[in-house]
């Protein structure tokens, strides 16, 4: 009996458990959305990266991959890899400022859609109402059609 009593009273309490799970999930969303909002200012504020620094940053990877290679601490595969890598890096050029301010602006269009779809989700204020009166009026024709006939 006790562990009747037992299992009934955990069946009763595991819904309960798991839906306060689910509580603190809105505040978080709401936190990662302010954190990608002040990313995106952010952005804005130092504008696209120039090409001095792209060119420090390919310089400081070479440099990277250079002590790694040179550290003997790598085998014949992974040496290889490595090597592989350095050379990748050496045959890549460096894109002209213009296609550095296009990428920087298709990056903030897009993050800012991203974030406004969210925000839409969220606050759920944007619903398209033609799709609430196609589900209501379908669910109508399902109640008429589920009806019980009279014969």
């Amino acid at each position: 009996m006790k562990k009747l009593t037992l299992l009934l009273s955990l069946l009763i309490l595991i819904p309960f458990l798991s839906a306060d799970h689910h509580k603190g999930d809105r505040g978080e969303m709401r936190m990662k959305m302010w954190q990608a909002k002040l990313k995106v200012d952010l952005a804005e504020l130092k504008g696209p990266p120039s090409l001095a620094m792209l060119e420090k940053k390919k310089a400081n990877r070479l440099a990277d991959l250079d002590l790694l290679i040179n550290s003997g601490k790598y085998k014949e595969g992974e040496l290889k890899r490595i090597k592989a890598m350095r050379e990748k890096l050496m045959e890549r050029e460096l894109p002209s400022q213009e296609a550095l301010n296009e990428r920087h602006d298709r990056r903030l269009k897009m993050a800012k859609s991203k974030m406004r779809n969210r925000g839409e989700m969220l606050n759920r204020k944007h619903r398209n109402e033609g799709r609430k009166r196609d589900m209501r009026d379908r669910n109508e024709w399902e109640k008429r059609r589920n009806r019980p006939r009279k014969r």
